[in-house]
């Protein structure tokens, strides 16, 4: 980005953590010529726009007139192409300055490119476009101290001052990324997202492959998938002629029904289930992704996307393709020719979406950037479909502004064109990540740290300090953690007991010191009730890995309690507010995070409560460590490996509840794996039932008990199941559990075998047998 003479900038020594505090703002006695446009509480200058505005011209009117108004408390008058009548006129838009707007234009094409212009005789907002413009009054209000970090009043800073003056100089902009949405951010929560300079063509969404006339499973098997020698219908057969034919139909109507349109999104469904018919693999390459395992598929779908492209040019010569580089089609092919006219968009979701690029902690990571170079490599325009967030983790406080200020960066240098980065507005725990990352996709170039004292400062006032070691902590441990599993797995690894009282007594000096401001005050708190929802959550996982269930039960009820706290926060007033078009509302915590507790974390706490409080008692518990051998030739059952007693093959250690396949070196393996280990069950149990229970897998278990199969999971990942052992176990003795899981499915998250505790345990009664299965005995 061009920078030129356009703000006032002073180092000095700040009180966090000793960083040179980058201020941006109003200029000071002595510094530089000032223009004043409020004098003592007098307006002294006038917005101007034309007789016939545009809405974003009229909007960046009336978004200065209303925050130097609060500002200030004098309120600028909104006047038309007549003038000012004698007050400092603020021109709004191109029309007024014909030669600034042309000398931008020959600077920048980019429709969000701007000029500020500020002198002693008049301000001038000039965009490329209207957005660009207002834009420009973004600026001007970030130069009189104005910010947002996040939507809603809460997340607004508005500088209190009976005068108002901006520097007089010139600021221009570019924008480093021509395309900068946050999904789920930039269309639901619009005065956030553009007062953040979000912009441009959205990427069109690329799951599936529309056909013309649509393909019937029924009727046209053959149109679908061929695995194992059967038609299914989780994907198309590529290399089918039909299927090239009607695809062409169907991309030729959706320009001719949006011819605007610069391009149509156009991929796999989303999952697995690939064709593996002769003639579509004869298009692929052959080669295996290193992280995954799978074999890459890109060459097929590009030889798809070519076809495509032929028929389209022949009508709408300058049409392309967007497809997500993503899953089995991440890397560039290998056989195929790239056509100029396709346009990946990068979407790393089994790349740990914890790490940067270049953080040595994580060689998964650094393949990524061999993505993305060799994609900008073949095609003129690459964007990012990233993941700004920590996936299906309930919201619990997160940060990847170590992450973000690394790839974005390196995105910039590679020629990177844009960004939809997948997002969860879960304020509190991703709202500072996303800040930054809106601040880097208008300037790759941004001082990240000087962005973050501004925000502690400006945000917590008094409690600046403490907060600001609160946030740089968190983003500091997820930047050195070795773990790379999605979702809350690897939380008790981050938030360790010593991390955790830092955090207690940061949040205490927060709170002390903002207490006499309401506003600190209450920013302080909702970071502290996330807090204390992580806090509930490791209680719990605790609890449960100690099958202790009472206190896991009491913990969960804890956290349900406080998310609904959360979620039920409105970060805009509930009254009190004068209405505005652009009112909505905002959460700090996003509705969905209930569901994720309810998926992963709930089913087996509220299931061992059941079994071992209300209904039942624990006759044993097993370990969390386990003996493990990976089984990728699929012998273990004929190699015995379930047998009773001692058996050889070099088993090695693995932890089951406390730690995840991915953090303990298995990666993202995908095939069979046994685990093996031995219990004692007490004799005081004989006379009644007992019952085997597994608080969760991924995906399947076969489980026998002594070199007895008794059964297998058949409720679905994350899941407690139960198998009835009262025949085969062996009372006052050890008794050998095997366990042979199934891990076929990709999952992203890098989870596999078994994710929860495992213990034994009876009904004390018949009731409580009846309570636990109420439809009998199929427990399995």
């Amino acid at each position: 980005m061009a920078r030129f003479p356009n703000r006032a900038r002073v180092e000095g020594r700040g009180m966090i953590f000793g960083i040179a505090l980058l201020i941006l703002g109003f200029a000071t006695p002595g510094m530089a010529a000032e223009v004043l446009l409020v004098e003592e509480g007098e307006p002294v200058a006038a917005l101007v726009v034309s007789d016939e505005p545009d809405g974003d011209e009229l909007l960046a009117a009336r978004e200065l007139q209303e925050h130097i108004e609060r500002m200030s408390g004098a309120r600028l008058e909104i006047v038309g192409e007549e003038g000012a009548a004698g007050r400092l006129e603020v021109r709004i838009g191109a029309g007024f300055d014909p030669g600034m707007a042309k000398k931008l234009w020959e600077r920048s094409e980019d429709p969000g490119a701007f000029v500020l212009s500020v002198t002693k005789e008049r301000i001038g907002l000039v965009g490329n476009s209207p957005e660009g413009t207002l834009f420009a009054a973004y600026e001007l209000l970030e130069q009189l101290g104005c910010r947002w970090f996040m939507p809603g009043e809460l997340g607004r800073v508005i500088p209190q001052r009976k005068s108002v003056a901006l520097q007089v100089g010139e600021t221009v902009q570019v924008p480093s990324f021509s395309d900068r949405h946050l999904q789920n951010v930039s269309g639901s929560m619009p005065p956030w997202a553009r007062r953040q300079r979000m912009g441009g063509i959205s990427f069109p969404s690329s799951h599936g492959v529309s056909l013309l006339p649509g393909g019937d499973f029924e009727t046209e098997p053959e149109l679908f998938a061929l695995i194992d020698g059967e038609r299914r219908e989780s994907q198309l057969c590529i290399s089918n002629a039909e299927v090239v034919r009607r695809a062409q139909a169907a991309a030729v109507a959706y320009f001719d029904e949006h011819p605007e349109a610069p391009w149509m999104g156009m991929g796999p469904r989303d999952g697995g289930g690939f064709c593996e018919c002769e003639h579509c693999m004869e298009l692929d390459a052959g080669e295996i992704d290193p992280v995954s395992g799978e074999p890459m598929l890109t060459d097929r779908y590009v030889w798809l996307f070519n076809q495509v492209l032929e028929a389209v040019h022949e009508k709408y010569p300058e049409k392309r393709i967007g497809f997500y580089a993503y899953t089995v089609i991440k890397f560039p092919p290998k056989k195929q020719p790239v056509s100029p006219f396709l346009v990946p968009a990068l979407a790393p979701i089994s790349h740990d979406r914890i790490h940067g690029m270049s953080n040595p902690v994580s060689p998964d990571r650094s393949v990524y950037r061999e993505v993305m170079e060799g994609w900008c490599r073949v095609v003129p325009e690459v964007y990012e479909r990233g993941y700004y967030f920590n996936l299906a983790c309930p919201g619990l406080p997160f940060s990847k502004i170590h992450a973000v200020r690394d790839e974005t960066v390196v995105a910039h240098q590679l020629g990177v064109k844009g960004w939809r980065v997948e997002t969860m507005p879960s304020w509190v725990s991703n709202g500072p990540t996303l800040y930054v990352a809106a601040r880097l996709m208008w300037d790759a170039d941004a001082d990240v740290d000087a962005l973050m004292a501004d925000y502690y400062e400006k945000f917590f006032g008094p409690a600046a300090e403490p907060m600001g070691r609160y946030m740089a902590a968190v983003d500091g441990w997820f930047r050195d953690t070795e773990c790379i599993t999605g979702s809350s797995f690897c939380m008790p690894h981050v938030f360790t007991p010593e991390r955790m009282a830092n955090c207690k007594r940061w949040f205490w000096e927060a709170r002390l010191l903002a207490a006499d401001d309401p506003t600190f005050t209450e920013r302080v708190r909702i970071f502290k009730l996330n807090h204390d929802r992580l806090k509930s959550f490791l209680t719990m996982l605790e609890a449960r890995d100690q099958f202790d269930f009472a206190e896991a039960q009491a913990a969960l009820d804890r956290l349900y309690e406080l998310t609904e706290e959360m979620v039920s926060y409105r970060l805009y007033p509930a009254e009190g507010e004068e209405e505005r078009e652009d009112k909505f509302e905002a959460y700090p915590v996003y509705p969905r995070v209930a569901s994720y507790i309810d998926r992963f974390w709930s089913p087996c706490t509220k299931a061992g409560y059941a079994r071992t409080v209300e209904h039942g008692e624990l006759v044993a518990s097993g370990p969390d460590e386990w003996d493990f051998l990976i089984d990728p030739s699929e012998g273990g059952e004929m190699l015995g490996w379930f047998r009773d007693g001692k058996i050889g093959g070099n088993w090695q250690r693995l932890r089951t509840s406390s730690e995840s396949w991915s953090d303990q070196g298995l990666h993202y393996y995908k095939g069979l794996a046994w685990y093996r280990t031995a219990v004692e069950i007490p004799k005081r149990f004989r006379e009644r039932k007992v019952f085997l229970w597994f608080g969760g897998v991924d995906e399947k278990a076969k489980v026998w008990v002594n070199g007895e199969l008794v059964g297998e999971s058949d409720v679905g990942t994350f899941k407690p199941f139960d198998l009835e052992v009262s025949e085969v176990v062996r009372f006052g003795e050890r008794n050998v559990v095997a366990v042979e899981i199934t891990n076929r499915k990709l999952n992203e998250l890098g989870t596999g075998g078994i994710t929860a505790p495992v213990m034994f345990w009876s009904p004390k009664s018949a009731a409580g047998l009846e309570a636990i299965f109420p439809r009998g005995l199929k427990v399995q």
